[in-house]
């Protein structure tokens, strides 16, 4: 069997996260400018503005017009590594996507109030604000700053293991927002999540796990009503 050939591009995406592990960085971090990161990874300019969108379009990466390029996530985003787009009963998997996030995600949001750092928790903060921004707008720029918002609460445990259940936390978010978002529930994902965060940010862990089982609960309730 002929082995695949990975690109330039490709490789050197992979280069760029292992600058992060290489250099420590984290969530929230700001990578160095284009011309000493091409120099540090001995790429060319254009190359490396592919990878960075390679790293983009995974929610690994994210550029910010005029500030510069920012980490967002330390784990890759598979579209469907579970198969869910096999499964045709979108209500039931619904369902019982939100049962398994009730298992995980307050024990989840525990962990990271115990374990997030100053910069993290600016990150959540500013991921908070901009979904909050965004909600009402037409397009997915609210969903994907919903994913990066749980995503970064799963980075902040510090638990590998939780890390790796993140796909069904962003299928079950995307299957919520494609079905069931209304603009009471925009309300309550408001709420709930400057709640989240404020108990995180104070590093009370009870709070933090209380405060995403209201929010799954709300959501939850919202299936009950279809």
């Amino acid at each position: 069997m002929k082995e695949k050939t990975v690109s330039l591009v490709e490789q050197t995406a992979n280069r760029i996260v292992e600058y992060f592990e290489k250099n420590d960085l984290k969530v929230g971090d700001k990578l160095p400018n284009e011309y000493t990161l091409a120099q540090d990874l001995e790429v060319g300019r254009s190359t490396l503005r592919e990878a960075v969108k390679m790293l983009v379009s995974k929610n690994i990466l994210e550029v910010r017009q005029g500030s510069g390029t920012y980490i967002t996530s330390l784990t890759e985003t598979v579209i469907d590594p579970l198969g869910f787009g096999e499964i045709d009963n979108h209500m039931k998997l619904t369902q019982d996507l939100f049962e398994v996030r009730f298992l995980i995600e307050p024990q989840m949001a525990s962990l990271a109030a115990q374990h997030i750092t100053d910069e993290e928790v600016a990150v959540l903060e500013r991921l908070e604000k901009a979904l909050e921004k965004e909600i009402h707008s037409d397009g997915d720029i609210h969903f994907k700053l919903d994913i990066q918002f749980h995503s970064a609460i799963a980075e902040a445990s510090r638990n590998v293991a939780m890390q790796q259940l993140i796909p069904i936390i962003i299928q079950s978010i995307k299957l919520y927002n494609d079905f069931f978002t209304s603009e009471q529930s925009k309300a309550n994902t408001i709420r709930a999540h400057r709640e989240i965060v404020r108990a995180i940010k104070n590093r009370d862990a009870v709070a933090a796990r209380d405060a995403m089982l209201l929010h799954l609960a709300d959501n939850r309730r919202t299936l009950s009503y279809n």
